[in-house]
């Protein structure tokens, strides 16, 4: 039910984010903003496989655990794209009930990658080592203590 609930919301605010943007005309500062995250996301799509994708925050046995590309980065590049994206296009316009929105899926996605990883540290054992190495939803800059 809580898995349930995390993935309802992540799409909810995110088409809510989106399909309130004032698209006309179109806003060309903020798509190019947008234009990294976007493709942070399609990136780890085609990294970890069209058909291995998952919504749900657990594991099956087609899960396997993907460090090259984008997964070298951040641990979870289509999140970060996600949230890049819905952030560039904050101002247009911004609100207070968008500004929330945009928190709310920033704690929805912190608690979805939580449970994500739980499931991959129990599957695999080198998650944990992987987890120590790279950025969870933003990268992780060598020299600086994520503790």
């Amino acid at each position: 039910m809580y898995h349930t609930f995390l993935i309802t919301a992540q799409f909810g605010l995110s088409a809510w984010l989106i399909l309130s943007a004032d698209w006309m005309p179109l806003p060309f500062l903020a798509m190019t903003l947008a234009a990294p995250g976007i493709g942070l996301a399609i990136w780890a799509w085609f990294t970890m496989g069209w058909r291995r994708l998952r919504i749900h925050p657990t594991t099956s046995s087609r899960t396997r655990l993907t460090t090259r590309g984008p997964y070298a980065i951040v641990r979870h590049p289509m999140y970060t794209g996600l949230l890049w994206l819905t952030a560039a296009l904050m101002p247009i316009p911004l609100t207070w009930w968008r500004l929330a929105a945009w928190v709310i899926l920033l704690a929805v996605l912190v608690a979805k990658t939580r449970e994500e990883e739980i499931a991959m540290i129990k599957r695999f054992p080198e998650y944990a080592t992987y987890r120590e190495q790279v950025g969870g939803l933003f990268p992780k800059f060598p020299g600086k203590s994520t503790r």
